[in-house]
């Protein structure tokens, strides 16, 4: 076992490798520790660590209420310049920048809209950064290929003004996207290119990077690209280069190339000082104030841990990430190699548990590829456009070539345009049959969406899922930390021979086992839930409460929202009918029916309070009762309603109403194929403009 010492802000914490560590552990020890000292020493401490946390928490609030603010002035004063319409050299820079600093969906208008104005009024300088704003939009949106397009144009044009930054900074931007649609050849090719400029002119981070030697970034992201190739060798002389140039963050090394190290050690088999470079990583990470990306070291000491042991330590670390891991800020690949850690480790020891990773980690492995398949589908439009322009070009180029000749002479005109109609004839047939293949695997490629579509519901319940296990947890956590003080006091009472007193004790402890063991089966079964939910295929009806699985995914549609939108609230209104009982149906697919129409009534009524209406409380009913020998569920909202002209499309598939980016148009085509098709039941809408729409159900008996 070998020993470490762990560099804390506080000082220095000595333990085992394999035990786990840092902070969580030793944190727990010294709860136990005060436990044992007494009630009222350990209530003393936990008081005034509640209010230090109180009063961290609030400076922290504070700061960043006012870095919002201060960023949402200087978006509104860039507007209001935008606005003046000067046509000029500053408007075009106000756009760019409102391109990169705004964080709303469709920011790529202002790109958009300074690229042509820098062309007008020739401006190469705007032009150019107007590309690279919107190669950094389309790879932050997953949409390589059109990033990859608008840094190249941007490249051509810093290339021709001499600017180092700017072509350092295009180089950096295409090396990530061609890393990304795995040509790791051009990545590396751009990596080189990028170093040389970078380290020859001493340059700065512009659009990335910002305020940061180029040279150490470009040297991690070679070594980083030579880890997916698997040349372990050459990644780790690069990435340790990187670490000698000793970039810093806040006053402190920057953490990647260490952690990319750790990663190389791994791999190659060298744990001792695999593990040392993880441990630095993670102090180093945490002081450069990039907490979340914490969770990747974690995730790759879990690995380390599966591989040499103890295999406590692995299931530490991958609870850790986990725990901790979040859709919003956190990469799916380090849950997944988490997971993929507790099925490997749990094989030997419970086999209950590692079907339940088993299971999840292909529920992720889905999900990575339900993004691949959205990227890969953009991307394919994408080329399909430029394909179109190329065309169009050529047809054009034809035309006047055409023209030309028919001034020449008569005869040669007419050979000439006749061998034209041949060639065009060819690519007709040759685009005919482009287009024939295109169409085969679109059928394909519709027939994964409408799979993904059904995966994608179990994102919009994570947050939702989150918030509704944290109770049950919080209230086990929470009373076997009670058990354990009261134990010890049972003990003493034991002790000193008061058997009254133990016995009272005792009961108190089996009180709270009872309550632990209620909300440990309650978490159980969310989890459950949220697996059955995630299967794909066929699967079975079984007689179902209606009633607990409306209300159960009408809560996680409600957390699920609030998690993207903190400020959002809405009123719950259900009214269930008991006399229903027990229902058959295939409840994975009925709750993906009914998710659909929550996210839509929230949606409903989440646009409509953007309007600003006077005395508008967002509302939500569900209800279900029996009658003339069905089950009806109504799920019904007070938004603006569905104009009427539309209602005859809203169940057809890729129909939507939503703007782009927000829905794919599948949702309640597929609640419509689980309710009529699946359940042999009734799916009808009824709507008034400007009032709300009411979605009813109506399943046979």
């Amino acid at each position: 076992m070998i020993r470490t010492n762990v560099k804390t802000r506080g000082g220095e914490i000595k333990s085992n490798a394999g035990e786990g560590l840092p902070a969580e552990a030793l944190k727990a020890r010294t709860w136990q520790n005060l436990a044992k000292a007494g009630k009222k020493g350990y209530y003393r401490v936990m008081i005034k660590l509640h209010l230090m946390k109180s009063f961290i928490f609030t400076v922290f609030f504070l700061h960043l209420m006012h870095t919002l603010y201060a960023q949402e002035i200087f978006i509104d004063s860039l507007k209001q310049l935008v606005n003046r319409h000067n046509q000029d050299t500053t408007e075009v820079n106000a756009l760019a920048v409102l391109c990169n600093a705004s964080a709303q969906p469709g920011s790529d208008k202002y790109g958009k809209q300074g690229l042509e104005l820098a062309r007008k009024i020739k401006y190469k300088k705007g032009e150019a950064d107007c590309n690279a704003v919107l190669a950094s939009f389309n790879a932050q949106n997953g949409a390589s290929l059109q990033a990859i397009q608008y840094a190249t144009e941007a490249l051509a044009i810093y290339e021709d003004l001499k600017d180092p930054v700017g072509i350092a900074s295009a180089h950096l931007m295409l090396q990530g996207n061609y890393r990304e649609v795995e040509d790791y050849d051009k990545a590396l090719f751009h990596e080189f290119k990028g170093y040389d400029i970078a380290a020859s002119k001493n340059v700065m981070g512009r659009f990335i990077f910002f305020g940061n030697r180029l040279a150490p970034l470009f040297l991690a992201e070679t070594g980083q690209t030579y880890v997916l190739k698997n040349e372990l060798d050459s990644a780790q002389a690069y990435v340790e280069k990187s670490i000698e140039l000793n970039e810093t963050f806040n006053g402190a090394t920057w953490y990647f190339p260490v952690y990319l190290l750790a990663t190389v050690q791994q791999m190659k088999g060298n744990y001792g000082p695999s593990l040392e470079n993880y441990r630095r990583a993670v102090g180093l990470a945490i002081m450069n104030q990039h907490l979340d990306d914490t969770l990747q070291i974690y995730s790759g000491m879990s690995t380390l841990f599966r591989k040499t042991g103890p295999a406590d330590s692995s299931i530490h670390y991958a609870q850790m990430v986990i725990r901790a891991w979040s859709p919003v800020v956190s990469e799916i690949k380090n849950l997944l190699e988490a997971v993929t850690n507790l099925a490997d480790v749990y094989k030997l020891r419970n086999k209950d548990s590692a079907l339940k990773y088993v299971e999840l980690s292909h529920v992720l492995k889905d999900s990575m590829l339900s993004t691949k398949n959205d990227r890969e589908i953009q991307n394919i439009g994408f080329n399909a456009q430029l394909k179109q322009e190329k065309q169009t070009a050529d047809q054009l180029k034809y035309k006047n070539r055409t023209q030309l000749f028919a001034t020449i002479a008569g005869l040669l005109a007419l050979l000439i345009i006749t061998t034209i109609l041949w060639r065009s004839y060819k690519q007709q047939q040759k685009a005919k049959a482009k287009i024939e293949r295109a169409y085969g695997e679109l059928k394909s490629t519709q027939a994964q969406l409408i799979q993904s579509e059904k995966m994608a519901s179990l994102g919009e319940l994570t947050a939702g899922i989150a918030h509704e296990i944290e109770n049950p947890l919080n209230f086990v956590n929470n009373f076997s930390e009670v058990n354990k003080e009261l134990i010890d006091e049972m003990e003493q009472q034991l002790a000193t021979g008061n058997n009254h007193e133990a016995m009272e004790v005792a009961k108190i402890i089996r009180e709270n086992e009872e309550k632990i063991n209620y909300h440990g089966k309650r978490a159980d079964g969310i989890v459950k839930n949220m697996i059955q939910h995630s299967r794909t295929g066929s699967a079975l009806k079984e007689a179902t409460d209606l009633n607990a699985l409306a209300d159960e995914y009408l809560r996680l549609s409600y957390h699920g929202l609030r998690a993207k939108d903190k400020t959002f609230n809405a009123e719950l209104q259900t009214h269930f009918d008991p006399s229903i009982g027990k229902v058959t149906v295939v409840p994975q697919d009925m709750g993906r029916a009914l998710l659909n129409l929550y996210n839509n009534a929230f949606y409903a009524v989440h646009e409509k309070l953007k309007f600003g209406v006077k005395g508008f409380v967002p509302t939500v009913m569900v209800s279900t009762e029996k009658l003339n020998g069905k089950i009806r569920i109504t799920v019904k909202d007070n938004g603006n309603g569905i104009p009427e002209k539309l209602l005859d499309k809203i169940f057809q598939p890729f129909f939507t109403t939503k703007p782009p980016g927000h829905g794919t148009g599948l949702g309640l085509s597929l609640a419509y194929d689980i309710v009529t098709k699946s359940h042999h039941g009734e799916l009808e809408v009824k709507t008034r403009n400007g009032e709300g729409t009411e979605f009813i159900i109506q399943l046979p008996v």
